[in-house]
């Protein structure tokens, strides 16, 4: 398993998109660093290069990003953001994420705000619209040697692809070899799903989430989440998962974010090396 940390959530997610806590984790001991996409894509041609030095100088890589689009972009319903502005945006972030830039390997598709489908709109149509967006961008992905994870999105975040037998579904529609599933355990915990689900996907999981499922907490104890978590870790070794593992969670304002992200890596490690 590699462990990184999504920044995504943290005071730092737009200055550099969060890129100038890369040396503080390499000290922690993480493997990655997971960097919100639709923030890199917005840095100037000096930011970017900034970034990638501070990476370079620190050795830690970026292996994931997530935050996939901005956040006016529409893919679903009767008023669609044209795909020529999609095709413009994503050929830009991905070069910079892919082999070409950061040399990440997988993209997070969550974005829950830009696949909801609107209220009276046919839910199977919206379905298929994802599923033709996501082939077309899946092949713009593998030119830069990336992989596409479908997150399962909570009810609460969108009303498509919630549970992961929703986005098996959609990933068999695709039948793209790039475009599998990112399990997001916070997400899985929030729907009650049971913890043993993404065994039912053995080849399709290409990275994961966690969170606690208390106010998305970063995982610095256990308290609550045996032995759910315990048992999704083992769900993960039986179909021979060795991807990433991304901390995606709120920091406490109450404590300093270093000490916070050190003891939830030492957690993670407890139970998913166990």
């Amino acid at each position: 398993m590699l462990y990184g940390l999504c920044v995504n959530m943290t005071a730092e997610a737009d200055r550099l998109a969060g890129i100038r806590l890369a040396p503080a984790l390499k000290k922690m001991g993480y493997d990655y660093i997971e960097i919100p996409t639709n923030r890199l894509s917005l840095l100037g041609g000096q930011e970017f290069d900034e970034g990638k030095r501070i990476l370079k100088d620190c050795g830690l890589t970026c292996r994931t990003c997530n935050d996939f689009m901005p956040m006016q972009f529409r893919v679903v319903g009767e008023e669609l953001t044209p795909w020529d502005q999609l095709e413009e945006y994503f050929r830009r972030a991905f070069f910079r994420i892919g082999r070409n830039g950061l040399g990440a390997h997988v993209v997070v598709f969550g974005s829950p705000w830009c696949r909801t489908c609107p209220e009276g709109f046919p839910h199977e149509t919206a379905f298929r619209q994802l599923a033709e967006f996501l082939g077309k961008i899946g092949e713009i992905a593998r030119q830069e040697g990336l992989v596409i994870g479908i997150e399962n999105n909570n009810r609460t975040e969108t009303n498509m692809l919630n549970r992961l037998a929703d986005i098996g579904r959609m990933t068999e529609l695709i039948d793209l070899p790039n475009v599998g599933i990112l399990c997001d355990y916070y997400h899985l915990r929030f729907e009650d799903e049971a913890p043993d689900e993404p065994a039912k996907y053995p080849g399709k999981i290409v990275h994961t989430h966690i969170a606690k499922l208390e106010k998305r907490a970063y995982v610095t104890n256990l308290d609550g989440e045996m032995p759910y978590m315990a048992e999704y870790a083992k769900a993960l070794h039986a179909i021979g998962y060795e991807g990433g593992i991304s901390i995606e969670a709120k920091p406490d304002p109450a404590r300093k974010w270093e000490e916070e992200a050190a003891e939830n890596l030492r957690v993670l490690k407890s139970v998913f090396e166990a």
